[in-house]
């Protein structure tokens, strides 16, 4: 059959007996996939980590102390504190804060770096706290208000009190000219830090 320049061949084919189709199913085998290696994770506590250092370094240092027989215990003990001490002490050591309360009749007129606080406003001066006189001169006077702090009072033109008197707060000290000074004194040292008000006076130990 023609279209258009185009043949067709029909064939017709016959069945022979000797033609014989079979079909098999193949299977196919997958290759085995390998399975991946599984990644063994250490987790370290911080904790422990600390005990183990600690641990490593007091083992280093007892077997030098064992075996070197001029490593001194001295140098032991003393890199022993050092180590607790950066460990169990790392709190910051806050400063004592001190108040005290000003007489109402004087004046608070300026507090030096040396931490001099000084004041005016009459010709009385008055004890600012309790406590015991530990030292009178002719132009001082020392206050002890506990077993550490004391407040040295300078610029009396008159001393009206004496070493070892029990004075309590606004008591009569003494008077003076112009003006008069007053220091805190803890331990024996001055303390630079005060802050004054018209109310009070605040200082850091």
């Amino acid at each position: 059959m023609d279209y258009e320049g185009m043949q067709t061949v029909v064939c017709d084919a016959e069945e022979n007996d000797w033609l014989s189709v079979s079909y098999a199913e193949r299977k196919y085998i997958e290759p085995e996939q390998k399975k991946p290696r599984r990644k063994i994770a250490f987790k370290l506590n911080k904790k422990i980590a600390v005990i183990a250092a600690v641990v490593l370094c007091v083992t280093l240092l007892a077997t030098m102390f064992f075996v070197d027989g001029g490593f001194s215990k001295e140098v032991f003990d003393t890199v022993k504190a050092a180590y607790s001490a950066s460990i169990f002490n790392r709190e910051e050591q806050q400063p004592v804060v001190s108040t005290i309360a000003l007489p109402s009749n004087v004046t608070l007129v300026e507090v030096t770096e040396e931490g001099v606080a000084t004041f005016n406003g009459g010709r009385a001066v008055m004890s600012f706290t309790a406590g015991t006189v530990t030292e009178a001169t002719e132009d001082s006077v020392t206050v002890a208000i506990d077993g550490d702090t004391s407040i040295v009072y300078k610029g009396f033109t008159d001393v009206y009190v004496e070493a070892n008197a029990k004075v309590s707060a606004n008591a009569l000290l003494g008077k003076y000219d112009g003006s008069f000074t007053a220091t805190i004194s803890v331990s024996g040292q001055t303390v630079k830090q005060v802050v004054g008000s018209d109310s009070q006076l605040k200082w850091n130990v």
